[in-house]
């Protein structure tokens, strides 16, 4: 009961990484807020947390407003008291490159991938340090260390969610700690299903040979949110099967099956 009697709110936890992490914390023993925009998808989340005997409630929140992110964490504290462990996991892009993406495009990439970061910390921060403690966590991606085609506006947010959890670090320690997870390949509801030729090209461009599971990056988030990872603070944690580790022919970066799960 890594979590016992904390209060988690996890955004972006209709599915994938962000639903398996509530799910994990919920188990830990923390109270949990679902927050996504698909409620259908987010209802069910909670479900399977209830079902298990364990505490948690949906919250609609498009996480790139202002108004939604702040009444979100306003009913966190409503409902349980209290904010332990900030997870800001939401994601949404549009692909191109620079010259070819639109400014609504590159907005709300911004939006949900950096500025929704920004949002929620400016609004949690305050109750974690009436309380005494707390813990961000941040789903960063590989796309903030590495450069691909066609991916402009998700890299320069990715890439500034480090910067952003470094200065959240540097401002708020020894109270709070904050922390970004950088997933390589993981399949979660932004990719379709994965092919067999998707499976063969991770194969032959990563270490362990396969795509991750949205449960393996939640185990990541459960060591920062715990005592487990109690003197660390301001750094990430690349979790991709050892991608960066290695050296890839030049030709995998533009081979558009290849670049979606990087």
């Amino acid at each position: 009961m890594l979590l016992d009697n904390q209060v988690a709110l996890v955004t972006g936890a209709a599915s994938g990484i962000g639903r398996a992490s509530a799910q994990l914390f919920a188990r830990e023993g923390a109270k949990v807020v679902v927050a996504d925009i698909r409620e259908t998808k987010s209802l069910a989340t909670v479900e399977s947390i209830r079902a298990s005997g364990n505490e948690a409630v949906f919250v609609r929140t498009d996480v790139g407003k202002m108004e939604e992110v702040k009444r979100l964490v306003d009913e966190t504290v409503s409902n349980f008291g209290r904010l332990d462990v900030l997870y800001s996991n939401a994601a949404a892009y549009a692909m191109g490159s620079t010259t070819a993406v639109s400014e609504i495009d590159w907005d709300r990439t911004l939006d949900v991938c950096l500025k929704a970061t920004w949002m929620l910390a400016h609004h949690a921060v305050p109750v974690m340090l009436d309380q005494g403690k707390g813990v961000i966590i941040v789903t960063g991606s590989n796309h903030a260390i590495r450069g691909y085609p066609d991916y402009a506006a998700y890299q320069a947010a990715k890439g500034g969610l480090l910067a952003l959890t470094r200065s959240l670090a540097a401002d708020y320690a020894p109270a709070i700690r904050a922390n970004a997870i950088l997933p390589g390949g993981v399949i979660t509801d932004l990719w379709d299903e994965p092919t067999d030729e998707d499976l063969e090209i991770a194969s032959r461009t990563t270490p362990l040979k396969r795509i991750g599971t949205p449960e393996e990056i939640a185990q990541v988030a459960l060591f920062f949110a715990s005592e487990m990872s109690s003197y660390v603070t301001g750094t990430h944690l690349l979790v991709d099967g050892g991608f960066n580790s290695m050296h890839l022919l030049e030709g995998h970066l533009h081979d558009p099956n290849a670049r979606k799960y990087l």
